[in-house]
């Protein structure tokens, strides 16, 4: 995913590729119940719904199908202690298993079928990921794949759909070119009942691609569909980096995209698979606390106030990607090309010490849970400084945090 991004952003940045420590060994992810148990009181070790506490390098676990059903279970709660913290990182992170048995993982986009859109559950399950393996860095294993949970914490393969749902494209001599997949984003199509599945296609130095797949909720997939196509130009016209789509209605459908310099591009499509060429947005965050580089986003609606919420993962502009933090924007509905960003500072950065998301954070995702007082859920995926990839989740409001003008 990183390689043809770091050559991209080499003439102003030093990269991650400093980084050459083997992976530690994840931390098992646990459910929130046993959690506090376990943080207080538990000397022993961790127990992850019954299993006994393992490492990537010892054994894989193998998870059991979920058996509760979503509308009985509560919204996910966060795997940290929050003290005096809109959001604050996770102890631990979660188990997301893959076709490649490494369990590391990047780039989560979810969706809260109970919270955003009325339904207890869509195909069997409350809550849908998707993600692809990043193994230590290890782009020829990034291929979208899927994750189901019934409480968004427990994650397991979705019953009738195989891992990956698109393969490592082919190069000339394919395990040893630098094609490969990247950034993946789920939408519901609530008129056709079906999940969409996007993701970008990167040839080495070629071409850059957008396809999408359906699939329905007796697990059925189309063949995939060429959204759009871009030639590689990254000095002239930058990139086409994490794809993120807000269905408005059966005929409006808009996909914002980075560029990986300081652009933030947004299509139109009357279908959600043929596409408009892309538009340039505002920019906020070319002066926000100095200038930030905005690398990934993700977007959400929020019908509510009528506007467009954005995570973006992205870095000061006198650092580098190893200072990845997260962001937060709004556009109104009525011009969704119009970003600001009103708060003082980012929403989460890295981890300290040894946690497991010490080295940077990375594309998120989100859902905002309506209320008195509206409850971000972010889950985030971050890298450890010794190169292991895992997503977490946290969760916060942000009403008692001071609008900037």
């Amino acid at each position: 995913m990183l390689s043809e991004k770091m050559l991209a952003s080499s003439e102003g940045n030093s990269k991650v590729l400093e980084m050459t420590n083997s992976d530690p060994g994840s931390t098992n992810s646990i459910t929130r119940k046993i959690f506090l148990k376990t943080f207080i009181g538990t000397a022993a070790g961790l127990f992850f719904f019954g299993f006994p506490t393992l490492t990537n390098s010892e054994k894989i676990v193998s998870h059991q199908p979920a058996l509760v059903i979503a509308d009985e279970v509560k919204p996910p709660q966060p795997l940290h202690l929050s003290i005096n913290k809109p959001f604050a990182n996770s102890l631990i992170h979660l188990e997301t298993p893959t076709y490649d048995r490494s369990n590391q993982t990047v780039h989560p986009s979810v969706i809260d079928f109970k919270t955003e859109y009325g339904i207890d559950t869509w195909g069997g399950f409350r809550y849908w990921m998707a993600l692809t393996p990043y193994p230590n860095f290890n782009s020829s294993f990034e291929n979208p794949s899927l994750l189901v949970s019934p409480d968004g914490l427990k994650w397991n393969n979705p019953p009738g759909i195989k891992n990956p749902l698109a393969s490592k494209p082919f190069g000339i001599l394919r395990f040893l070119s630098r094609n490969y997949n990247s950034d993946p984003e789920l939408v519901y199509d609530q008129d056709q009942n079906t999940l969409i599945l996007y993701w970008r296609e990167y040839s080495d130095g070629v071409f850059e691609k957008i396809w999408a797949i359906k699939i329905s909720s007796n697990a059925k997939q189309s063949t995939k569909i060429l959204c759009f196509e871009k030639a590689w130009d990254y000095k002239k016209t930058g990139l086409v980096l994490s794809p993120t789509v807000w269905r408005k209605s059966a005929k409006e459908w808009y996909m914002w995209t980075t560029d990986g310099n300081l652009a933030v591009h947004l299509y139109t499509s009357t279908d959600g698979m043929t596409w408009s060429s892309g538009q340039p947005c505002s920019a906020p965050w070319d002066t926000w606390n100095g200038g930030y580089i905005p690398w990934h986003i993700a977007a959400k609606p929020n019908n509510i106030d009528q506007k467009i919420e954005f995570l973006i993962a992205g870095w000061p502009k006198q650092g580098a990607m190893k200072d990845c933090q997260l962001l937060y924007a709004t556009a109104p509905m009525s011009q969704p090309k119009e970003l600001s960003m009103q708060l003082p500072g980012p929403l989460l950065e890295a981890g300290a010490g040894d946690q497991w998301d010490n080295g940077y954070i990375y594309r998120s995702s989100f859902v905002r849970e309506p209320g008195a007082t509206p409850k971000f859920r972010i889950w985030y995926s971050a890298c450890s400084k010794k190169k292991a990839w895992h997503i977490g989740y946290t969760e916060g409001t942000l009403n008692h945090i001071p609008l900037q003008a």
